[in-house]
């Protein structure tokens, strides 16, 4: 009975000093656990105490405590893995594949394990390596739209589109407001040469309202210039001006309603845009629309 009571009593500080972790109190949390010390000998306390240091960026001190706790039990899987997210954090590839490597041996289901490997693929060109990694946290962690952005990713540099589309699509239902999602499968119907339907995905991601966002000024852009490639010129004329006007002097904005105002046969204010775009952000494209301009206008320089 007494030693049931122990136990619960000790289920309870674990829960304590977790819930310390996850709400922030770090401080709270390392003191707590500097007076458990004292009264047990448990390695898991000496593992919290390595996530406060890594939570805290004291990555050195976390790499002690993490040590020390592998260096008492092989198999604790959470520390290796901990330990793979300190060296990606670091920039150091190699360690932290073999730490992943090391927790998803011990515990095939070590997720956030799964994800570094992945990421670390990704980083190195291994997109098959990435995907494998990836489809394998999704098992675990289906909900996490983020992770199907980069399924999507990996499976787009495969040249794989179809699966790509699909995991693309699954992020969306998961996080039907991130701009970024509609835009990213935007870029994949370009470079599967449809342009009608990057066009539907830029402009379901325009029409995807929430006020606290940054406003996505590359949704505005890239529709805008789908709309000049289509002659569209008053839609794109028209959609950069509602860029300008949530972001004032945006130079992409300017140079691509100044195109348009041309081609609409204003070619005074649309040069004046030109002109005002380049000033801000000498942009070769910018140059050499202007070139071709005042060559028309006044023929070639050197005749």
């Amino acid at each position: 009975m007494g030693i049931d009571s122990g136990e619960n009593e000790k289920d309870l500080e674990i829960e304590l000093i977790e819930s310390l972790i996850d709400n922030g109190l770090y401080d709270e949390a390392l003191s707590f656990l500097d007076r458990l010390f004292k009264k047990y000998q448990d390695e898991y306390f000496i593992y919290l105490r390595g996530r406060v240091f890594y939570l805290t960026g004291k990555f050195r001190q976390a790499i002690e405590e993490l040590t020390t706790v592998i260096t008492q039990d092989s198999d604790f899987w959470e520390a290796y893995q901990l330990l793979g997210e300190i060296y990606r954090s670091t920039n150091q590839p190699e360690l932290a594949e073999s730490y992943y490597f090391k927790a998803t041996s011990i515990n095939p289901r070590a997720y956030q394990s799964w994800l570094g490997r992945g990421k670390l693929a990704i980083q190195r060109g291994e997109h098959q390596i990435a995907v494998l990694s990836f489809e394998t946290y999704l098992r675990i962690q289906k909900e996490d739209s983020e992770v199907w952005r980069l399924l999507g990713k990996a499976y787009k540099e495969m040249e794989n589109y179809t699966s790509a589309i699909d995991a693309y699509n699954e992020a969306i239902e998961l996080s039907p407001t991130e701009q970024e999602i509609y835009e990213e499968i935007g870029d994949l119907y370009l470079a599967m040469g449809r342009a009608d339907l990057a066009k539907e995905r830029y402009l379901q991601g325009l029409q995807v309202e929430v006020t606290t966002r940054p406003v996505n000024k590359e949704l505005y852009i890239k529709l805008s210039k789908l709309y000049i490639e289509e002659k569209q010129h008053q839609r794109a004329f028209n959609l950069c001006n509602e860029l300008l006007a949530l972001q004032k002097d945006e130079p992409d904005a300017l140079f691509i309603s100044g195109i348009a105002l041309v081609r609409m046969g204003q070619k005074y204010e649309g040069t004046r845009r030109i002109k005002t775009a380049y000033e801000m952000v000498q942009k070769e494209e910018f140059k050499e629309f202007l070139d071709k301009l005042e060559a028309e206008i006044y023929g070639p320089k050197y005749a």
